[in-house]
């Protein structure tokens, strides 16, 4: 009788010393799949999303590529330009230089939502000759841009609009679609078509 005791017990302590090796090889294997999923997840680079200084104009918002921006003024005045376009609002001086001002609504064949000047700001862009600046009525804040793919981003209304986009802010208060600019076209029909200086 004791013998059969003590080969239950020897059984017993077996088959616990068994479950508990194999609950550790379990745990590793856990942790060998959690590590390995980890490490493929960081092989894969997370997509940056793009940067974009948001503007309203006209009752809508738009994104400017935050690489194209090189400063946000407040509105001042400006000298009108005889026989301009009318989106060409004039000029103003800065640094010894002349800034074209360019109305954005107006560039876009919008309807301009205020006419209160001093509201306005003036994002100056990032380039060389000429110098311009964007009038537009409002410069929001900097932020990252969700572009839109598929149905919601088909039927571009305007050359210069290149896409749009949702500010990535996970605030349902800012799910906004904005149109995302390309400064470069939207500049072409007022800058020069020489690009030899002095013709």
């Amino acid at each position: 009788m004791a013998k059969s005791v003590r080969r239950k017990l020897r059984q017993m302590e077996q088959i616990r010393i068994r479950s508990a090796e194999e609950r550790v090889q379990q745990i590793l294997d856990e942790r060998t799949e959690r590590l390995a999923a980890r490490k493929n997840a960081a092989a894969v680079p997370a997509q940056a999303l793009p940067r974009a200084l948001v503007c309203g104009a006209g009752r809508e918002r738009f994104g400017l590529p935050i690489d194209v921006v090189a400063e946000v003024l407040p509105s001042q005045n400006c000298m009108p330009v005889p026989d301009g376009p009318p989106a060409l609002i004039g000029l103003f001086g800065r640094g010894g230089r002349l800034v074209s001002v360019i109305d954005l609504a107006l560039a876009l064949g919008l309807e301009p939502s205020s006419s209160d000047d001093e509201s306005h700001h003036l994002v100056l862009l990032r380039r060389d000759q000429p110098q311009v600046a964007l009038r537009v009525e409002r410069a929001y804040a900097v932020a990252d841009i969700l572009p839109l793919t598929g149905e919601e981003a088909a039927g571009f209304r305007n050359d210069a609009v290149i896409g749009y986009g949702k500010v990535q802010s996970g605030s349902a208060d800012h799910d906004e679609t904005l149109s995302l600019l390309d400064t470069e076209r939207l500049l072409r029909p007022f800058l020069p078509t020489s690009s030899v200086p002095g013709v």
